[in-house]
């Protein structure tokens, strides 16, 4: 190292561990900017914690369940689902409240399409949501994949448009229903 180089590098060792101690003095942790805020976008409003009870149909094939307690689903018959059913159920919740819909097809987009290209009527999957009334909070209903298979249709009651989702949101519907219907 050259003369210069020598004693100017303690100075910066100082100087650097001189900012550490100021920070942990003060308490100050360093900001990450690029790091963005958790926000839900999916069409469940209500927190997912809130979902008291849950029916799922498919076909002739149904199942209604209750949240006992913060973790736990019983299904009507008060029997407790298998742990494997209850992380799917609660899972399912879950994506209707972050997962965003890609795509939402307003009615005058729909005019003149024949929606039953969508396999909405009748659905392939429907979830009924509820918090502590008798009236869901929420209840969608599953069609079709698009012509890509990446996404499937969807459609919420009260509500004229008809939504893209990620396929894997309807897919773990189902496999909440496999999973409470093997027990």
């Amino acid at each position: 190292m050259t003369g210069w180089r020598r004693a100017i590098a303690p100075g910066l060792a100082a100087a650097a561990l001189g900012f550490l101690a100021v920070m942990v003095v003060t308490g100050a942790q360093p900001r990450h900017r690029q790091v963005v805020t958790f926000e839900a976008k999916g069409v469940l409003r209500t927190p997912p914690e809130r979902i008291r009870r849950v029916e799922i149909r498919r076909g002739t094939a149904q199942i209604a369940v209750a949240r006992s307690g913060d973790k736990t689903w019983k299904a009507s018959a008060g029997a407790a689902l298998s742990p494997e059913a209850g992380k799917r159920l609660s899972m399912a919740v879950q994506m209707m409240h972050t997962s965003a819909p890609i795509r939402d097809m307003p009615p005058t987009e729909l005019a003149g399409v024949d929606v039953a290209a969508f396999d909405l009527d009748p659905p392939r999957i429907e979830a009924r949501l509820y918090e502590d009334g008798a009236t869901p909070v929420l209840t969608v209903r599953f069609g079709g994949h698009n012509p890509d298979g990446f996404l499937q249709y969807m459609r919420i009651d009260g509500d004229p448009r008809i939504y893209l989702m990620s396929r894997f949101v309807g897919a773990e519907w189902a496999e909440a229903l496999n999973a409470s219907l093997a027990q």
